[in-house]
Protein backbone atom coordinates (compact mmCIF):
# COMPACT_ATOMS: atom_id res chain seq x y z
CA UNK A 1 0.00 0.00 0.00
CA UNK A 2 1.16 3.51 -0.89
CA UNK A 3 -1.29 5.64 1.07
CA UNK A 4 -1.48 9.38 0.45
CA UNK A 5 -3.77 12.33 1.08
CA UNK A 6 -4.49 14.61 -1.85
CA UNK A 7 -6.51 17.80 -1.89
CA UNK A 8 -10.00 17.55 -3.30
CA UNK A 9 -9.88 19.83 -6.33
CA UNK A 10 -11.25 20.44 -9.82
CA UNK A 11 -9.71 17.22 -11.15
CA UNK A 12 -11.04 14.74 -8.55
CA UNK A 13 -14.09 16.22 -6.82
CA UNK A 14 -16.55 14.29 -9.01
CA UNK A 15 -14.82 11.00 -8.19
CA UNK A 16 -14.86 11.89 -4.48
CA UNK A 17 -18.57 12.76 -4.70
CA UNK A 18 -19.21 9.35 -6.29
CA UNK A 19 -17.70 7.41 -3.35
CA UNK A 20 -20.30 5.54 -1.27
CA UNK A 21 -20.54 3.88 2.11
CA UNK A 22 -22.47 0.64 2.61
CA UNK A 23 -26.26 1.07 2.60
CA UNK A 24 -26.51 0.43 6.35
CA UNK A 25 -23.90 3.18 6.97
CA UNK A 26 -25.78 5.93 5.11
CA UNK A 27 -27.53 7.23 8.28
CA UNK A 28 -24.15 7.65 10.00
CA UNK A 29 -22.44 10.26 7.79
CA UNK A 30 -23.27 13.20 5.57
CA UNK A 31 -22.74 12.52 1.87
CA UNK A 32 -19.49 13.53 0.23
CA UNK A 33 -21.44 15.85 -2.07
CA UNK A 34 -22.85 17.65 0.98
CA UNK A 35 -19.36 17.87 2.51
CA UNK A 36 -17.89 19.30 -0.70
CA UNK A 37 -20.64 21.93 -0.82
CA UNK A 38 -20.18 22.73 2.88
CA UNK A 39 -16.45 23.30 2.46
CA UNK A 40 -17.10 25.77 -0.36
CA UNK A 41 -19.14 27.97 2.00
CA UNK A 42 -17.22 27.21 5.19
CA UNK A 43 -13.54 27.54 4.26
CA UNK A 44 -12.41 26.45 7.73
CA UNK A 45 -12.87 22.83 6.49
CA UNK A 46 -10.16 21.10 4.44
CA UNK A 47 -11.12 18.20 2.20
CA UNK A 48 -8.74 15.38 1.35
CA UNK A 49 -9.10 12.42 -0.97
CA UNK A 50 -7.61 9.17 0.31
CA UNK A 51 -5.51 7.31 -2.26
CA UNK A 52 -3.71 3.99 -2.42
CA UNK A 53 -1.31 4.79 -5.23
CA UNK A 54 -3.58 6.17 -7.95
CA UNK A 55 -6.66 4.38 -6.58
CA UNK A 56 -9.18 6.62 -4.80
CA UNK A 57 -10.49 4.73 -1.75
CA UNK A 58 -11.98 7.34 0.57
CA UNK A 59 -12.56 10.88 1.74
CA UNK A 60 -12.01 12.98 4.86
CA UNK A 61 -12.67 16.53 5.95
CA UNK A 62 -11.06 18.26 8.92
CA UNK A 63 -10.61 21.74 10.29
CA UNK A 64 -11.30 24.26 13.00
CA UNK A 65 -14.74 24.81 14.48
CA UNK A 66 -15.84 28.43 14.14
CA UNK A 67 -17.76 28.15 17.42
CA UNK A 68 -14.85 27.44 19.79
CA UNK A 69 -11.70 27.04 17.64
CA UNK A 70 -11.43 23.31 18.46
CA UNK A 71 -9.96 21.02 15.79
CA UNK A 72 -12.19 18.32 14.33
CA UNK A 73 -11.95 15.30 12.08
CA UNK A 74 -15.39 16.12 10.76
CA UNK A 75 -15.79 13.47 8.05
CA UNK A 76 -14.08 10.18 7.38
CA UNK A 77 -15.20 7.46 5.03
CA UNK A 78 -13.85 4.53 3.05
CA UNK A 79 -15.77 3.55 -0.08
CA UNK A 80 -17.84 0.39 0.35
CA UNK A 81 -15.69 -1.45 -2.26
CA UNK A 82 -12.57 -0.95 -0.14
CA UNK A 83 -13.94 -1.53 3.36
CA UNK A 84 -12.48 -4.44 5.30
CA UNK A 85 -9.09 -4.17 3.59
CA UNK A 86 -7.17 -2.36 6.34
CA UNK A 87 -7.49 1.16 4.95
CA UNK A 88 -9.51 2.81 7.74
CA UNK A 89 -7.05 2.54 10.64
CA UNK A 90 -4.05 3.41 8.47
CA UNK A 91 -5.73 6.47 6.99
CA UNK A 92 -7.03 7.68 10.36
CA UNK A 93 -3.46 7.55 11.68
CA UNK A 94 -2.14 9.44 8.62
CA UNK A 95 -4.85 12.08 8.98
CA UNK A 96 -4.22 12.51 12.72
CA UNK A 97 -0.52 13.07 12.07
CA UNK A 98 -1.35 15.56 9.31
CA UNK A 99 -3.70 17.44 11.65
CA UNK A 100 -1.01 17.53 14.38
CA UNK A 101 1.45 19.13 11.93
CA UNK A 102 -0.99 21.68 10.52
CA UNK A 103 -2.77 22.83 13.66
CA UNK A 104 -0.24 22.03 16.40
CA UNK A 105 -3.17 21.35 18.72
CA UNK A 106 -3.43 19.27 21.88
CA UNK A 107 -6.87 17.78 21.25
CA UNK A 108 -8.74 16.41 18.26
CA UNK A 109 -12.50 15.91 18.22
CA UNK A 110 -14.97 13.97 16.13
CA UNK A 111 -18.56 12.88 16.48
CA UNK A 112 -20.01 9.47 15.85
CA UNK A 113 -23.50 8.01 15.81
CA UNK A 114 -23.81 5.50 18.68
CA UNK A 115 -25.15 2.78 16.38
CA UNK A 116 -22.00 2.98 14.24
CA UNK A 117 -20.15 0.21 16.08
CA UNK A 118 -17.43 -0.23 13.45
CA UNK A 119 -16.46 3.45 13.56
CA UNK A 120 -16.52 3.55 17.37
CA UNK A 121 -14.25 0.51 17.50
CA UNK A 122 -11.83 2.10 15.02
CA UNK A 123 -11.69 5.41 16.85
CA UNK A 124 -11.23 3.75 20.24
CA UNK A 125 -8.34 1.68 18.84
CA UNK A 126 -6.45 4.86 17.98
CA UNK A 127 -7.19 6.43 21.37
CA UNK A 128 -10.38 8.49 21.06
CA UNK A 129 -12.62 8.54 24.13
CA UNK A 130 -16.22 9.69 24.55
CA UNK A 131 -16.61 13.07 26.24
CA UNK A 132 -20.30 12.78 27.15
CA UNK A 133 -21.13 15.70 24.86
CA UNK A 134 -23.46 15.71 21.85
CA UNK A 135 -22.55 17.40 18.56
CA UNK A 136 -25.77 18.85 17.18
CA UNK A 137 -24.12 21.37 14.84
CA UNK A 138 -24.39 19.12 11.77
CA UNK A 139 -27.15 17.40 9.84
CA UNK A 140 -26.37 14.11 11.57
CA UNK A 141 -26.22 14.40 15.36
CA UNK A 142 -23.45 12.42 17.03
CA UNK A 143 -21.68 11.75 20.29
CA UNK A 144 -18.38 13.60 20.70
CA UNK A 145 -15.10 11.74 21.04
CA UNK A 146 -11.75 13.34 21.86
CA UNK A 147 -8.16 12.28 21.27
CA UNK A 148 -5.41 13.74 23.47
CA UNK A 149 -2.69 14.40 20.89
CA UNK A 150 0.09 14.80 23.46
CA UNK A 151 -0.30 11.08 24.20
CA UNK A 152 -0.66 10.04 20.55
CA UNK A 153 2.45 8.40 19.14
CA UNK A 154 1.43 6.47 16.03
Amino acid sequence: MCLTLKDVNHSNWRDVAALRVAEEQVPFIESNSYSIAQSMFEPNWKMVALYDGELLVGFAMYGVSKEDQSVWLDRFMIDVSFQGKGYAKRFVEIIINQIKKIYQCDELYLSVVMENNAAISLYEKVGFKFTGEIDDTEVIIGNVMKLELNNYNQ
